[in-house]
Order: structure tokens, then C-alpha cells, then sequence
């Protein structure tokens, strides 16, 4: 195999992916969608931590997976978070994979996520478990 027709090397990417403004109501009922989304992805996608297990007969994921809300401020015990956006790490071979990805997921097509402001960073942790 030549270098131009080898498969190019997976490597992880850190995005933020800010909301648009007023997708509150929106989020809260495209969510489950976007969790049957992730469901269908390669299993190296999203990238997990700690203890994963994925349960393929009924498509449950268990594990510390590095991804979740960003908010105006901390969390506070009582109180609802205010959720301005998403933070996700992912597994992909280039920038474009991710943003391919990211455009087919039910958040943006319906017009929860903001993603032309969205930040999209190779990612290293010197300090990570075999994906």
C-alpha cells in the first residue's frame, strides 16, 4: 500500500459547540434523537473514559464518556444548569469527519447547536486508555 492510498491515522478532537440562541425548548426535545443518533456511529467514535460497556442488544451505553454541557455558570444543587452549548471529545481520521458528522446530528439540523461558531481542536492526552 502507498502512503497516498494508506488509511489515514484516527486521532481525538475536542469541540465546543456553542447553542443558538433560544434552542432551550428546542434541546430539551431533540435530545432523545441525538442520543439514538450517537447510537449508530462507530463504536470508536466518542470517546469514552473509565469503565465502558456497550450493551448492543439493547444499544445502552455505560461509561464516564467525555461529553456534556457547558453552562453560564456552575451548577448549583436545586437549579436547573444553564446550558449554553456542548464540550465532546471524538475519535476521527480528519476535521472533516467530525464536521460531517456533527451536520448530521439531530441537534443541528434542528437548529440547536450553532455550528458555524463551533471550535474544533486535534487533541492530545499524554495519559489516555488503548481506544
Amino acid at each position: 500500500m502507498t502512503s497516498s492510498t494508506s488509511a489515514v491515522e484516527k486521532s481525538e478532537w475536542l469541540i465546543h459547540i456553542p447553542d443558538l440562541p433560544d434552542a432551550k425548548e428546542r434541546r430539551a426535545a431533540v435530545f432523545p434523537q441525538h442520543i439514538q443518533r450517537m447510537k449508530s456511529d462507530p463504536q470508536d467514535f466518542w470517546v469514552f473514559g473509565g469503565e465502558t460497556t456497550l450493551f448492543r442488544s439493547t444499544m445502552t451505553i455505560i461509561s464516564d464518556q467525555y461529553e456534556g454541557a457547558t453552562l453560564k455558570d456552575r451548577a448549583s444543587p436545586g437549579q436547573p444548569p444553564q446550558i449554553t452549548g456542548s464540550a465532546m471529545l471524538v475519535f476521527a481520521s480528519r476535521r472533516d469527519d467530525v464536521v460531517a458528522r456533527l451536520k448530521d446530528d439531530p441537534l443541528v439540523k434542528e437548529r440547536v447547536w450553532d455550528l458555524e461558531n463551533a471550535q474544533i481542536y486535534p487533541f492530545f492526552r499524554p495519559r489516555r486508555s488503548a481506544i
